[in-house]
């Protein structure tokens, strides 16, 4: 795929936005369904020379007391957006397969509440019935105007990032992840992506956990950008995929 990825925005506004979306989306956050779902109208090569935009990531679950406050969310919503970007850039975790070029696309006419509105509809019961993936009416509407104002197709929502904490040093990040065909109002792939840092960090007490935090992040950044450059090559996703 010779394309490239834009992080959505200037380090300004994107701090901005994943904080709203993060704050937001703490509390009452659910994880993502096991099992990955694949439009039957993805084909491989689809996404060669076309952009994909990557979205702030739009909430933080916990479980088991594994984020201590909001405060902590939202800051980890921010550095795992951060970190998704980098990682689907030249040089990042899929740059070996997509080589992908860094670039910036302008979000910024869109309020916080208009991005989380491209959220919204992105739910379970919408991959549901044949062949499912179809946004519908106003959140349609509203896809294809971000379509209008940027010139992009293709993007990725991180919908939330759930943290569950495993041992004291080892922690599982899973990103609900969803690619969304934006001219179409079409949802194309959407899977549960996780991973957990290989080596329990060592160093003073208040830091290793972050530590642990930042490293299972930066593992399922790797699984899911290796995840998407295998589907933009082949079309297929074999990880645990249903079909609608």
């Amino acid at each position: 795929m010779r394309g490239s990825v834009k992080a959505a925005g200037s380090a300004a506004i994107r701090g901005s936005i994943a904080t709203v979306l993060a704050l937001a989306g703490c509390a009452g956050s659910a994880p993502p369904p096991g099992g990955s779902w694949l439009h039957p109208s993805f084909g491989a090569r689809q996404l060669e020379g076309e952009t994909l935009v990557v979205l702030p990531v739009g909430g933080v679950a916990e479980s088991d007391g594994a984020l201590p406050s909001d405060s902590l969310a939202a800051a980890l919503a921010l550095r795992a957006g951060e970190a998704l970007a980098t990682g689907l850039e030249a040089g990042g975790a899929a740059g070996r397969t997509v080589r992908p070029v860094v670039a910036i696309v302008e979000l910024g006419s869109l309020s916080p509440e208009e991005v989380r509105a491209l959220y919204d509809p992105l739910t379970p019961a919408l991959l549901e019935g044949s062949p499912g993936g179809e946004i519908p009416g106003g959140p349609a509407a509203g896809w294809r105007d971000v379509t209008d104002r940027t010139g992009e197709r293709y993007f990725l929502l991180p919908k939330t990032l759930s943290i569950a904490r495993l041992e004291p040093l080892r922690v599982r990040a899973t990103f609900d992840a969803w690619l969304v065909d934006a001219t179409s109002a079409t949802v194309l792939w959407h899977a549960p992506v996780s991973a957990v840092n290989e080596h329990a960090p060592s160093g003073a007490a208040a830091d290793v956990y972050a530590a642990a935090l930042d490293d299972a992040i930066a593992a399922a950044v790797s699984t899911l950008a290796s995840r998407l450059a295998r589907l933009a090559r082949t079309g297929t996703d074999d990880f645990g995929a249903v079909g609608p």
